[in-house]
């Protein structure tokens, strides 16, 4: 990893006041205080995809032994290649980093993210269990993983740690709520309205299962509310909170007119095209390719995808009975009159699978962007089309 991150262990172990070397234990770490302060700290969405759901890490201080640093496991490298297609197929690396709270609030800052801190009601051997813990992580090959939308983040990484270091019985908090992951991206989507369709589109039926408490906690607003249902001898662990900043930018809904009048507009063309084609015998195929081609080109990124990816929510998808990969070879293939039997053939299998899309999806329980029915719609409009005009064609 870049080599930033030794001079970040360095400053953070300098402002412990205790030197501390890369090959050391955490039984070398100092005891905490009894006046050591232990807090969740949450940082609002940004616009973009990076920041768009929010962040959770663990604030540690200790004025006694001249301790405030942060623990996050949110950091990643922008380096790494093919950075996109890697988010959805759950290779990102990712790690836990620590810093001084100071850079870190600054940072956020200036970024016009709000940030709100919420004191954890915990006894001293938690502390420091939590203390160690986290040190051990942070200097061993642990602390790196792999990060995936959305069981595997900065919130859930956050999450285990506290209740494995904490002695907390998980299972308590296994009851279905009455909501999906989708459900809850739904409620706090990503604001560019391509990125929200996209990330609909590549979520499969898995995402819409009910999860429980546990499960939901993987982003800020789910961590506090698992957290807040959490007690120790008879008290809540989750007492005092505060808002450390304000936000000065603020995610927006996403605007769902702009994708879906896109395809409704391309519906409108079909139609339009396919009834000059009814009347006059004129193929349209350069409407035809461009539909296959686009299709055809997803097809085959979601395929990748699906047989690919690490993330149990995206190695699903019916999608894909839509987005068929052999419509990019198709595209080059349709022709002008004369079409070969195969390809007739082809177009009467596409058109199948089409139809048979929303009724896999349904029984399956995967929700479905209207744009995407939009979409399937427009294609088999326009295959139904071209098959009805060399059937007619051939009968003359």
């Amino acid at each position: 990893m870049p080599h930033k991150n030794i001079l970040i262990r360095i400053l953070f172990f300098a402002l412990a006041a205790i030197p501390v070397s890369l090959s050391a234990k955490p039984t070398s770490l100092p005891q905490l205080s009894e006046k050591a302060l232990f807090s969740i700290v949450t940082c609002s969405p940004t616009p973009g995809y990076e920041g768009g759901f929010g962040h959770s890490a663990l604030r540690i201080q200790d004025a006694l032994l001249h301790i405030d640093v942060i623990f996050n496991f949110g950091s990643y490298s922008e380096n790494q290649s093919f950075f996109a297609y890697r988010i959805f197929q759950g290779t990102i690396v990712s790690y836990l980093d620590g810093e001084p709270f100071k850079k870190f609030i600054e940072q956020y800052k200036k970024e016009g993210r709000g940030v709100n801190e919420y004191y954890l009601n915990i006894n001293r051997e938690q502390k420091q269990s939590l203390w160690e813990e986290l040190n051990r992580i942070l200097i061993s090959g642990d602390r790196f993983y792999n990060f995936k939308v959305p069981t595997d983040n900065c919130s859930t990484q956050l999450r285990d740690v506290l209740f494995k270091q904490c002695k907390w019985n998980e299972e308590k908090f296994r009851t279905d709520l009455n909501q999906t992951y989708r459900d809850i991206e739904q409620l706090d989507p990503l604001q560019n309205s391509w990125l929200h369709l996209l990330f609909n589109i590549m979520i499969g039926p898995k995402a819409d299962n009910t999860i429980n408490l546990y499960q939901a906690a993987f982003n800020p607003n789910g961590l506090i509310d698992l957290l807040k249902e959490i007690h120790q001898n008879d008290e809540p662990i989750l007492m005092v909170s505060h808002k450390i900043c304000s936000p000065t930018v603020f995610k927006q809904m996403p605007n769902t007119s702009i994708t879906q009048g896109v395809f409704s507009l391309l519906l409108l063309i079909a139609l339009i095209l396919s009834y000059l084609q009814l009347k006059k015998g004129k193929q349209y195929l350069w409407f035809d390719k461009a539909l296959l081609f686009l299709s055809g080109t997803f097809g085959c990124f979601l395929l990748s995808l699906i047989l690919s990816s690490e993330i149990e929510l995206v190695n699903s998808n019916y999608n894909i009975l839509w987005a068929l990969p052999t419509n990019l070879f198709l595209a080059f293939m349709l022709k002008k009159n004369n079409m070969p039997r195969w390809i007739k053939t082809w177009l009467s299998l596409t058109c199948l699978s089409i139809i048979a899309f929303p009724i896999s999806a349904a029984i399956a329980g995967q929700k479905i962007p209207i744009e995407v029915y939009l979409f399937a719609v427009t294609i088999f409009i326009r295959m139904l089309s071209d098959l009805n005009l060399h059937f007619t064609s051939k009968n003359r």
